[in-house]
């Protein structure tokens, strides 16, 4: 029988299943669960309204999904081979609360219409407040972030349920992340994830952020560290698959491997395992991932974890909150005028970025969801320059693209400042699907761009950390798609200085406001 590994990924809107061949590294099957809630932004499923800036999960989604999928990948497993490993990712933070057995306060009818008893997913920026607070006071334990902290991290959220519901924070027992508490699902055992923990709630080998330092931000905070709990190494076995996830084709027992952050499954999907690259995943959001034998805290960097991507590597995170959600919200302004799909508008409108000979004649910054990555601040917001009256639809798009891009690039300098230089960058993600889309990106970097041709990196690198914890060496990764600058990358280094200047400006005069704590 053939070693297979199975890889789950739990994205945004859905989750998605790959299978592995480890010999060969080929994928055999893949197969993709929305979540029947979708993301809540508005309302609970009961209709109670939600405020501004939430952006939720009901638990039980994941759930049913990962039936969904185990019950479609047993199945084709069993044609193939035998699956020895199953590895997980998640998106981060997206932490939930739970009782002291792991069941979410949102599936106990006591807390079903309280919204802050539900998952937070990492988009949800409603605890920017507590962010703020939180870098204002500027404690030691971010020091290897960057200074900073924001509300898609595991603190600010925690902080925020703490002193808007804390009949639901006195209920807490366990304050965990999705995908930690999947592998406790498959498990039966409560076994943290260190990429998780590293990136999203400030442990270091030192551990967890000191009680004094959470005390002096606000005393019942410490309670925080009580409902963590020590994480485990990446790549390492958390436990077996239990009797009731079991099906045909995946017996119980099957090794589970300790979760990891959805983007950084990526690392090794793209088969990455040394210094000396930058792996963008380019989807709603982006984030931009590195390795580097040594540590250095830069402003900028969202994070750098021990052995949070790969063993024996500090990891590197830097990100764009907002990518393919700005492109989204162009084709959605655009459907909603004229009545168009949005799916034959993303064609239209790719269509025509790929047949244009020269930039935009248009400038952006990418902030429409915030800037992470170098400025760390939430609060920022989008800017369209350079509008005419003959500006048209694919102008737009591609000024958006084009942002996107300029802000991959500050990106790469910024990690270039603490890891040397990066002379590969590989791009993965739903966007690194469009040839037109990577081509301003090679443009605007004025370096290669390597695409991974695995459609599910993430799903991919999750089942590679499943074959690592049953002791299988990794397989191949298949041959990238390059993309090299062309003759319209010298228009786009001046542009890129134009950029900079922008986002100097914008950023120094309209940067987030003190937002007092509720």
């Amino acid at each position: 029988m053939k070693p297979l590994a199975l890889g789950l990924d739990y994205g945004t809107e859905s989750a998605r299943a790959v299978l592995i061949e480890l010999e060969s590294g080929a994928e055999l099957a893949t197969a993709v669960e929305p979540y029947p809630h979708g993301v809540l932004e508005r309302a609970l499923p009961s209709g109670r309204p939600l405020p501004p800036l939430y952006a939720l999960h009901h638990p039980g989604d994941y759930l049913e999904v990962t039936r969904r999928l185990l019950a479609r990948m047993g199945a084709e497993a069993l044609r193939h081979g035998e699956v020895v490993g199953i590895g997980l990712d998640a998106t981060a933070s997206s932490p939930l609360p739970t009782d002291a057995e792991g069941t979410p306060l949102a599936l106990k009818e006591a807390f079903a219409n309280e919204p802050h008893a539900y998952l937070k997913l990492w988009k949800h920026h409603a605890a920017e407040p507590y962010a703020q607070a939180i870098n204002r006071a500027a404690p030691p334990f971010l020091q290897m972030y960057g200074g900073k902290t924001s509300a898609e991290w595991s603190l600010a959220k925690a902080w925020e349920v703490l002193a808007e519901a804390p009949r639901v924070w006195e209920a807490t027992a366990r304050w965990i992340e999705v995908g930690d508490w999947l592998v406790w699902q498959l498990c039966g055992a409560e076994v943290r994830s260190a990429c998780q923990a590293g990136y999203k709630a400030h442990w270091q080998p030192t551990g967890y952020p000191k009680p004094e330092a959470l005390a002096a931000l606000e005393s019942a905070l410490v309670g925080w560290l009580e409902r963590l709990a020590p994480p485990h190494p990446v790549g390492q076995r958390a436990g077996g698959l239990r009797p009731g996830w079991a099906t045909e084709g995946l017996p119980a027992g099957t090794p589970v491997a300790v979760a990891v952050i959805d983007a950084h499954a990526a690392v090794p999907g793209v088969g990455i395992g040394a210094p000396g690259a930058m792996v963008a995943i380019l989807g709603t959001s982006s984030c931009h991932l590195a390795l580097s034998p040594e540590a250095r805290a830069v402003p900028g960097i969202a994070g750098v974890v021990p052995d949070g991507i790969l063993p024996g590597f500090y990891g590197y995170e830097c990100g764009q909150p907002a990518t393919g959600d700005m492109l989204a919200w162009w084709v959605r302004t655009l459907a909603w005028a004229g009545g168009a799909s949005e799916a034959a508008l993303f064609e239209r409108l790719n269509q025509a970025l790929g047949a244009r000979g020269a930039p935009s004649g248009l400038l952006a910054l990418d902030w429409w969801n915030g800037c992470r990555t170098p400025r760390m601040d939430a609060g920022l917001k989008g800017v369209l320059s350079g509008l005419r009256l003959d500006t048209d639809p694919a102008q737009v798009y591609q000024a958006l693209v084009e942002a996107s891009a300029f802000g991959t690039r500050l990106v790469k300098e910024t990690l270039e400042r603490a890891v040397g230089p990066l002379e590969r960058v590989v791009a993965t993600g739903g966007l690194s699907r469009s040839p037109a889309i990577l081509q301003i990106y090679a443009n605007v970097l004025g370096t290669p761009i390597e695409a991974s041709p695995a459609p599910q990196a993430s799903a991919r690198g999750a089942a590679l950390y499943g074959a690592l914890a049953a002791g299988f060496p990794l397989p191949p990764a298949p041959p990238p798609r390059v993309f090299y600058p062309d003759g319209q990358s010298g228009d786009y280094q001046a542009l890129y200085r134009e950029y900079l200047a922008l986002a100097d400006f914008f950023g120094l005069a309209f940067q987030s406001k003190e937002v007092p704590l509720s």
